[in-house]
């Protein structure tokens, strides 16, 4: 019995196509299979000499969804308008030859950047067209470059007049467009630009929270009232009140103390910046001797 049922084990199943034999898989011919002559070349063999098996449909279907899926995905977000002046002022002093400072300057050309630890190295304040203005020369600490600006927004000039007011030797942070690189003054000239903050002079080691440089930066917000309220570095003294007026007024009269409070502040900013000379708009000026002499006469018929 123990024989026959070796037999049995041994013997092929009915419905197969062909027996094998040991060693089909390693390079062996099946039973029936007429004998090749060998090339003597291995990547002449054919694949069923080498046990290699052709892909199936399975393997096709698994590629046509992977080209499908790839040609469905969504597009990558659009990268950021606002390029970064410290490096491409970094980069244009690094590069090797003309032509790699060339591509630099037209690739930076009529873009916006954005530029930090930027040292005040002379302000100057003037008018153009009639309306104050501060031409700014500032130094890029990681390049040596020079930055060359006109500050013109009332904003800007108000942030530079803040107490303590800007001065030759500190650092603003600022965003502009790129108008003109000059290779030999080792030169940026910016448009008319945004202040955005007075600055440190040199990255903080570690992690830097905006609020640390920029007093309009959020650093609180409250949604439990029935209008959301955020608080900016400036109003931070306001969030020691939060338990009281808590505990007396509940989380909707927490959020219109805060708004209350916030807007009377914003008025008190406006009316400070009002005082400032960035509004003015300079009077024509007046006739000198030599133009008076040769006006023409003014009679009684004339307004």
């Amino acid at each position: 019995m123990a024989r026959r049922g070796q037999d049995l084990w041994m013997a092929p199943r009915r419905g197969a196509r062909h027996a094998r034999e040991p060693g089909v898989a390693d390079g062996g011919r099946a039973a029936g299979e007429p004998e090749r002559a060998a090339s003597g070349n291995p990547a002449r063999e054919t694949p069923a000499r080498h046990g290699y098996r052709q892909p199936g449909w399975g393997m096709a279907l698994v590629r046509v969804l992977a080209l499908a899926a790839g040609l469905c995905w969504p597009d990558p977000p659009a990268r950021a308008t606002t390029a970064n002046g410290n490096e491409l002022a970094l980069y244009y002093t690094e590069a090797k030859t003309d032509t790699e400072r060339r591509t630099l300057a037209e690739a930076a050309l009529n873009k916006q950047h954005f530029f930090r630890y930027l040292k005040v190295y002379s302000l100057r304040e003037g008018e153009t067209n009639g309306y104050p203005c501060v031409d700014l020369e500032l130094r890029e600490p990681s390049s040596g470059m020079m930055v060359r600006c006109r500050v013109v927004k009332s904003l800007s000039l108000a942030k530079l007049k803040e107490d303590p007011p800007t001065q030759v030797g500190d650092c603003v942070a600022l965003t502009g467009y790129v108008v003109g690189i000059d290779p030999d003054a080792q030169r940026i000239q910016l448009g008319p630009v945004i202040v955005r903050y007075k600055d440190r002079a040199a990255p903080k080691p570690g992690k830097e929270l905006l609020a640390e440089v920029d007093s309009s930066a959020v650093i609180y917000s409250f949604t439990g009232g029935k209008q959301p309220v955020n608080v900016t570095k400036r109003d931070a003294d306001l969030l020691a009140h939060e338990q009281e007026i808590m505990a007396a007024r509940g989380k909707d009269g927490w959020a219109r103390w805060l708004l209350a409070e916030i807007a009377k502040r914003d008025q008190a900013a406006r009316a400070a910046r009002n005082k400032l000379d960035i509004f003015r708009h300079a009077p024509a000026p007046a006739a000198t001797n030599a133009a008076a002499t040769n006006a023409p006469p003014i009679t009684e018929d004339e307004d």
